[in-house]
């Protein structure tokens, strides 16, 4: 039998995002969102500062990880967004699951 350490536990997780976001591409989105929040980390932090187009369908899956985020005590940070995607991600109500604000990219 072997023994294997515990599954370490990082203060933050980072899952950068880049390109057209289609719902071609959400199965591949969700997949990175989930291995992030396994991770148990305080913080996910989701980059779209490499993001050219953000569908309503991967909108819709961020803000379902805010939901969840939420629900497990876990902050979602929202990070270098363009102001095309604030926008979408505005009019979905996004701003009130995150704990940091909705700011543009620099």
């Amino acid at each position: 039998m072997q023994l294997r350490p515990p599954p370490r536990h990082r203060a933050q997780a980072v899952v950068r995002l880049r390109g057209k976001l289609t719902s071609r591409r959400v199965p591949r989105v969700r997949k990175r969102l989930l291995r992030a929040f396994a991770r148990a980390p305080g913080v996910v932090e989701v980059d779209l500062g490499k993001v050219t187009y953000l569908a309503p369908e991967t909108s819709t899956l961020l803000l379902s990880a805010a939901a969840t985020a939420r629900r497990c005590g876990v902050r979602l940070v929202i990070t270098r967004a363009s102001s095309r995607s604030l926008r979408v991600l505005e009019e979905l109500g996004m701003q009130r699951l995150l704990d940091a604000p909705l700011r543009p990219r620099p």
